[in-house]
């Protein structure tokens, strides 16, 4: 993989070369590092470039030293968002690499402080396509007003490449449709199920209890002051799910519980 240098580098630089102290790649990864530390605004930006400039400038020796916070203002709001996005993105497929054998979490998240108090605003939701492996976000598509996440999820399993990879979802998207888009590009679904589905519940739970377990998986943490026990029960589908309900659901296999 490239340097994570190179990656802003690729961003064409639209400033007016002799009015520019400070190049823009430089700026750029300042700005991605400082939010990797947490970091929230501008002054946050400076801060963290003065804290860490002998590292800075072993990778990249910053000319003029690092730029002041009314500098990263007027690049970051004068940047096509598209430009820095693409990058984010491209940097972020090399590290994670093939997705095969993988788990991508699918997943929608209301934005903090995007709620005012006025009636009818529901704020503003997105939908993250996570991989577990990696801890890395590889995709997110907002959610348009008067919708549901069913709508953006479509658009983040059609670009990557699923492959024997295993795609899960809350039961929003526990949709045959949404089973087939995922079986039609050779990946594995994984879909939380509730009552969204005529039958289907009460089906898996008679299985579960009339067949014995293929396979059970427990373990046991320590979190948040107290012990925690997950446990895990697979059972053939065929033993949970009516026939004609399987032939609905491509690729159906088993039923976790």
């Amino acid at each position: 993989m490239d340097s994570i240098y190179s990656y802003p580098s690729s961003i064409e630089d639209f400033r007016m070369e002799k009015k520019c102290f400070h190049k823009l790649s430089d700026i750029l990864l300042t700005g991605l590092l400082t939010c990797l530390s947490h970091g929230e605004d501008y002054e946050d930006m400076v801060l963290s470039g003065n804290t860490h400039e002998r590292f800075l400038k072993e990778m990249i020796p910053p000319a003029n030293g690092i730029p002041s916070h009314d500098t990263f203002n007027r690049v970051f709001s004068s940047l096509e968002p598209d430009l820095l996005r693409q990058c984010l993105k491209n940097y972020g497929r090399d590290l994670i690499g093939l997705l095969s054998e993988k788990q991508i979490c699918l997943d929608g998240r209301k934005l903090r402080g995007v709620s005012p108090g006025s009636r009818g605003n529901t704020g503003l939701y997105i939908v993250n396509a996570r991989v577990a492996e990696n801890r890395l976000c590889m995709g997110q598509k907002k959610v348009e007003d008067k919708s549901n996440g069913i709508t953006a999820i479509p658009c983040l399993i059609e670009e990557p490449d699923i492959e024997d990879a295993v795609v899960s979802i809350d039961a929003i998207g526990c949709q045959r449709d949404m089973a087939g888009r995922i079986v039609e590009k050779k990946g594995h679904y994984l879909l939380a199920l509730k009552q969204n589905q005529p039958d289907l519940p009460d089906d898996a739970s008679c299985g579960f209890r009339a067949c014995p377990s293929e396979s059970v998986c427990e373990e046991w943490e320590y979190d948040h002051g107290r012990y925690e026990t997950r446990k895990c029960s697979i059972i053939s589908a065929k033993d949970a799910v009516l026939e004609e309900n399987m032939s609905s659901w491509p690729g159906l296999r088993t039923r976790h519980c």
